[in-house]
């Protein structure tokens, strides 16, 4: 995975705006559910979900974001225009930490460059990634990187 590109750094400082068909507030824990093709957007940041539940605990910024489905989809352009894709069963999005966790069927794509795992922490702004396989001694982290295209040499 290539290091020479950070994130938007512009996108942290845009609003987090989340559209769904329905959702459901619960004051006292502080808790918020999305529920049906929830789109979630901050700069260039794009969230897909069948379900996004928004814990809010920790005052503003510090949001927590789980947004689960059959694939849950996550999208952000990186300053030299390259970008990120990922997808997996959840995605954990903490807006303070600016930092995402990749659980079950997880999958990163950066450049020409994928990883695949049962686990992937993907710090955004430092583009610092890990990712774990699952506790099968079958499972294993996969990563492959894909050879420059030598026709346009």
């Amino acid at each position: 995975m290539s290091n020479s590109a950070l994130a938007l750094e512009s996108d942290f400082q845009e609003n987090v705006v989340v559209n769904a068909k329905r959702q459901e507030v619960f004051i006292k824990e502080n808790r918020v559910i999305f529920y049906d093709n929830v789109v979630v957007t901050q700069g260039t940041i794009l969230i897909h979900a069948d379900k996004l539940t928004v814990l809010s605990s920790g005052g503003k910024g510090t949001e927590v974001m789980i947004a689960t489905g059959n694939v849950a989809t996550f999208y952000q352009e990186l300053d030299d225009g390259k970008k990120i894709n990922a997808e997996s069963n959840e995605i954990r999005y903490e807006l303070g930490r600016k930092r995402l966790t990749l659980s079950k069927n997880a999958r990163l794509r950066q450049a020409d460059s994928e990883v695949k795992g049962d686990k992937i922490i993907y710090q955004i702004d430092k583009q610092e990634m890990i990712a774990e396989s699952g506790k099968n001694e079958s499972d294993r982290v996969i990563t492959i990187f894909t050879p420059e295209d030598t026709k346009t040499k």
